[in-house]
């Protein structure tokens, strides 16, 4: 098309010329040594017309050419730009398709043919470790490395999820701790991490990292509130039975109301205090955490006072006034049923015990303390059935209910 076009250029500029110099064609001389040319100077217009023309595309066809041998050059790249990224494809398929041999290969042949290969060596050593190749995993990060010194970091995460995958957690833990140094912020480490001290079960450099990955995005808000809690819990339960008070102090104040209304935070606390002969600093932690949040494993910590023991009557009374507020509460019918054996009061016994194991789908803890609790008030068949219910319940199925009797006390018939 562009030759046509071209054509027709010169043809129409040679028939402006013709029109042009129709009635005074002029004259044109050129000598050169011995060789003479005269013609008219509209011929002479054409003929400088069609030797622009014709050296105009001889130019074009020698710029071609000079660029033919780069075009190809490029056009090879392309293709093997085009095979890299299908290898790449059908790699990652396989590996997410568990044929972890055939995407190690697939990935190691496509980084030969990229352009960028570091990220072809990484899916390859990931490959290589699923399929059970340490060694070649390892050259593997290698060459990515040295494909892509920028590229540290995920070498450094890849090499510590192996590490981690072999059980060598001090080998993980030495290379995160190195690269949180230089990039403490990445969100993907502190994951690892986190994964990493949840693993080795290191509660307080996970309390302490939980704050800096929430703020990072590596961890949602929800989430690592309920993590917090259980690690701070964990923590203060460990520097308890270690005897390190000033830790369980510390960590105490640290948590905030919502986190001292949980069982499990509370019960270190009251379980520390009872050591150090403080009661009533026990009774009162126990107490705020009910007005913060009432919770029934809270009411499962009064049965570790000493008062539970020495002056249950006394204690009965006091928690009998929450039993108008929350008179199906299992944990506090089951604490009224043992205060009530305690302090020998067996018409009330009994008639917590029935209150509480009538209420369905009971967890199977409170199941087993009640059949302790029938079993010491001598009452066999139902200390058996609450047996039955908490086994069944610990195995993921429906407990049968109870039986009953006129009476209000329960027989297996």
């Amino acid at each position: 098309m562009r030759p046509l076009i071209k054509i027709l250029l010169v043809l129409a500029a040679a028939a402006a010329v013709v029109t042009l110099f129709g009635e005074g064609p002029g004259y044109v001389l050129v000598q050169v040594g011995d060789w003479t040319l005269e013609t008219t100077a509209a011929f002479g217009l054409i003929i400088l017309v069609l030797v622009w023309a014709v050296g105009w595309e001889l130019w074009s066809l020698l710029t071609a050419a000079w660029h033919t041998p780069a075009r190809l050059a490029e056009a090879r790249r392309q293709r093997r730009q085009q095979r890299s990224l299908e290898m790449l494809e059908q790699g990652l398929l396989a590996l997410e398709g568990g044929d972890a041999g055939r995407a190690q290969r697939q990935l190691a042949r496509g980084a030969r043919l990229a352009d960028a290969p570091a990220a072809f060596y990484l899916q390859a050593a990931r490959a290589a470790h699923l399929a059970g190749a340490s060694a070649e995993a390892e050259e593997y990060l290698d060459q990515a490395q040295r494909e892509h010194p920028g590229d540290e970091p995920a070498v450094t995460l890849l090499r510590a999820e192996i590490e981690m995958d072999a059980d060598r957690a001090e080998h993980a833990l030495a290379l995160l701790s190195e690269l949180e140094h230089r990039d403490g912020d990445n969100p993907r480490l502190l994951k690892r991490l986190l994964d990493l001290y949840r693993r080795v079960e290191d509660w307080e450099a996970l309390l302490r990292l939980l704050p800096r990955a929430r703020k990072a995005g590596a961890v949602a808000a929800e989430a690592a509130s309920r993590e917090e809690l259980v690690a701070r819990a964990r923590c203060m339960e460990a520097a308890r039975l270690a005897g390190d008070g000033g830790t369980v102090e510390r960590l105490w104040k640290e948590a905030d109301r919502d986190q001292r209304a949980d069982p499990a935070v509370a019960g270190s606390w009251v379980r520390y205090l009872l050591t150090r002969d403080r009661a009533d600093e026990a009774q009162k932690a126990i107490e705020h955490g009910l007005r913060r949040q009432w919770r029934g494993a809270l009411v499962d910590l009064f049965l570790a006072l000493p008062e539970a023991t020495g002056s249950s009557q006394d204690l009965l009374q006091r928690l009998e006034r929450w039993r108008s507020h929350h008179p199906r509460d299992p944990h506090l019918l089951t604490v009224l049923a043992q205060l009530a054996i305690s302090a020998q009061f067996w018409g009330k016994a009994d008639q917590y015990l029935a209150e509480a194991s009538a209420q369905p789908d009971l967890p199977a803890d409170i199941l087993l303390r009640l059949a302790h609790l029938y079993r010491q008030r001598e009452q066999p068949d139902q200390a058996l059935a609450c047996c039955q219910r908490g086994l069944a319940a610990l195995g993921g199925e429906r407990a049968p209910a109870l039986p009953g009797s006129e009476a209000g006390g329960y027989s297996v018939e």
